[in-house]
């Protein structure tokens, strides 16, 4: 070791620090997942392929967010939501259950 006080540093190689510029993140995949889950699981009978929309949009959410922005309660609400508008719409084809009504006859007695 070298008993000397001289700063091996060269000083004309100093960065000077900046903070970054702060972008906001619009995640709009996100919200297409959100909304389009919810009118899935609202409207399933009426718009078949609202489920199969926000879970499409639900993983290219989940998939593109970064660890660092993504929070944790929330991160992957939009994905989450998108499988549970699939699962609901194939409860309700699955487990529909259809009662037949017998028919009546044209005097109206049976």
């Amino acid at each position: 070791m070298s008993s000397s006080k001289v700063d091996p540093r060269d000083e004309s190689k100093v960065v000077a620090f900046h903070l970054p510029k702060a972008a906001e993140a619009n995640d709009w995949t996100g919200n297409v997942a959100m909304y389009s889950s919810l009118g899935g699981m609202f409207l399933r009978n009426k718009f078949k392929f609202l489920p199969w929309v926000s879970a499409y949009f639900g993983m290219c959410s989940g998939l593109n967010t970064k660890n660092s922005e993504r929070d944790t309660a929330t991160g992957y609400s939009g994905t989450m939501l998108g499988f549970v508008a699939l699962v609901t719409y194939y409860m309700n084809v699955y487990f529909t259950i259809t009662r037949q009504v017998p028919a009546a006859n044209a005097e109206g007695t049976n």
